[in-house]
């Protein structure tokens, strides 16, 4: 967990619970758009201190993350991210999780990082498209 210059501290569970509710409500989940892409933002300087836990392996065809899966499931895991049935191809967060992701995480302990939270959030979202 990471302690920012404020004294709010922020995990990488809120990172990328904050990443989503920035994007569509409704998103594919291909593992290796969303580990490449988070990979790529994790290079760039704007954004290293909210992605530095995230470790990549050179695993297979891409890049991989077992932190960012670990996250994503313990996401499910909790019921604040679902994947559709039949073919579990698309992730949802329904409005009253976006709510809660919001007040509780976005702007308790997030708030000086929500524009670049949304940034990569579009950046991800374009790249899933």
């Amino acid at each position: 967990m990471k302690t920012q210059g404020s004294g709010r501290k922020f995990s990488p569970t809120n990172v990328i619970g904050s990443l989503i509710y920035f994007m569509d409500k409704e998103f594919n989940n291909d593992p290796k758009i969303i580990h490449t892409t988070i990979a790529q933002l994790k290079q760039k300087p704007e954004y290293k201190e909210l992605l530095e836990e995230f470790d990549f392996l050179d695993y297979d065809t891409y890049p991989y993350s077992p932190l960012l899966g670990r996250t994503l499931n313990r996401l499910q895991e909790s019921r604040l991210l679902s994947s559709i049935n039949p073919g579990y191809e698309k992730y949802q967060m329904n409005e009253k999780t976006k709510a809660v992701i919001k007040t509780q995480v976005i702007d308790a302990k997030l708030s000086d990082q929500a524009t670049k939270l949304e940034e990569m959030a579009s950046i991800l979202q374009k790249a899933l498209q």
